[in-house]
């Protein structure tokens, strides 16, 4: 999807696996997590030249501007006081042309229950919230599954690639 490697932020990113893939295709990356845990792993990647680590609540974050914002498994766990915000924050740093990859949590997710503090959607607000965008995929999952820990869990998730259009 783009011609060369650029600027990317990539949010949540955990244990790295994206972060790694990032910075071994060239990209200078950006990785944003409140997780001391994952800056310690980042610290273990190589290419650190083009990694700047940020430790932060992505809701607490103010992102620069990228060619590619990178949000898997992450923005549901931004609590819906600050979701719409935070998601605002994250588009408005693509670059015209650049491309925002995502994961959301759907309404039938196994953690959908009362006094979470997750955020789900449904595809109508994913189309909403990327209106004037070029929706290159939005892919709806919803099936039992198992979380990271082995443990069972209903999945209801869509992934979302979407392409920033010229202002």
């Amino acid at each position: 999807m783009f011609e060369s490697p650029g600027d990317a932020l990539d949010v949540g990113p955990g244990g790295g696996r994206d972060t790694r893939y990032l910075l071994s295709q060239g990209w200078r990356v950006t990785a944003v997590d409140a997780s001391p845990s994952a800056a310690a792993a980042l610290r273990r990647l190589p290419q650190q030249r083009n990694l700047q680590m940020v430790l932060s609540a992505i809701e607490d974050f103010e992102p620069a501007s990228y060619d590619l914002v990178n949000a898997q498994f992450s923005l549901p766990f931004v609590a819906p006081a600050h979701f719409d915000a935070t998601l605002k924050s994250l588009r408005d740093s693509v670059e015209t042309g650049g491309i925002l990859t995502a994961t959301f949590f759907g309404k039938h997710d196994g953690w959908n229950v009362a006094g979470t503090e997750l955020t789900f959607s449904t595809a109508a607000d994913i189309e909403r919230l990327f209106l004037g965008w070029e929706l290159i995929e939005l892919t709806e999952v919803d099936e039992d599954g198992h979380t990271a820990d082995g443990a069972p869990k209903h999945w209801h998730i869509f992934h979302l690639i979407a392409r920033r259009q010229s202002q």
